[in-house]
């Protein structure tokens, strides 16, 4: 298979798109990735990109660097949001100078990654590919949705585990969006439960968790996103690993004991509410 992946006759499909205005760190990257068996495409820029994407190629993965001629990351990937499809990319960016303010940002556009300049081959093919098990759960859990939606369950056939639990968490995540409607923000300041149910909904899709994408996603500043996770790790709730693969990353887990007790939550709530 050549380095720039399939074919578009071959389904218009692949499992990479890389997005880099250096032709150099292109070819490296794609090179990293079609090492471990993945399928890619490359662009120079972020134009070229969005050109192959309206042509039909559908990548499960971007990885996109963050600072480009006039179309940067983030505004690239707010465009392709206007192409339309029914499933939502996984996004990885690439920087060597992004701060926390670009982390936020990335997080809140739904990427899964942030990597650092220069990039890690193993951490890059790691990254890739958790965010293709995220996708490949996401779209199971489309497909059993739509399933469940086109027949009613067969008498006494209830939802998987996994499936039951999700539903927890994308209740919950509702109840907080209609919270902030109403509620002062600051009197829900403490990110330890916010950060909890991401590492719940991490694990049931099977990804990783950085440090810095936790604290992004926690709604603080990072100082208090980091204060509470070591209380946290004091509860012996969550462990800080270091990335085996880039000494640069932290990876947050929940531990046994913070399974159990989010097990113990989920089944109180959902015998409560008949589930």
């Amino acid at each position: 298979m050549s380095p720039e992946g399939r074919n578009f006759a071959d389904g218009q499909t692949v499992d990479v798109l890389v997005v880099d205005d250096d032709p150099d760190v292109a070819v490296e990257l794609v090179g990293y990735l079609t090492r471990a068996g993945l399928t890619c495409k490359s662009a120079g820029d972020a134009w070229a990109a969005l050109k192959l994407m309206a042509d039909g190629l559908r990548p499960d993965v971007i990885v996109t660097d963050l600072r480009m001629p006039e179309l940067n990351g983030m505004e690239f990937v707010e465009r392709l949001g206007q192409l339309g499809g029914a499933d939502r990319l996984e996004i990885i960016f690439a920087s060597g100078a992004a701060g926390f303010d670009d982390a936020v940002a990335a997080i809140r556009l739904g990427a899964r990654d942030m990597l650092t300049k220069p990039v890690n081959g193993q951490a890059l093919v790691r990254a890739v590919k958790s965010a293709q098990i995220a996708w490949q759960h996401r779209h199971s859990a489309k497909l059993a949705e739509t399933a469940s939606a086109a027949a009613e369950l067969a008498p006494g056939k209830r939802p998987d585990s996994a499936e039951r639990r999700r539903g927890v968490l994308k209740e919950l995540r509702a109840v907080r969006g209609v919270r902030s409607k109403y509620f002062p923000a600051d009197l829900f300041s403490d990110p330890c439960w916010e950060m909890l149910l991401d590492l719940f909904d991490a694990r049931l899709a099977g990804v990783e968790v950085t440090v810095t994408s936790l604290g992004a996603a926690s709604g603080v500043p990072l100082t208090t996103a980091l204060r509470r996770m070591e209380a946290l790790q004091e509860h012996g709730l969550i462990d800080r690993n270091e990335d085996g693969d880039d000494k640069r990353r932290t990876i947050i887990r929940l531990t046994e004991a913070g399974v159990e007790a989010g097990e113990r939550f989920f089944e109180n709530f959902l015998s409560r509410r008949g589930g």
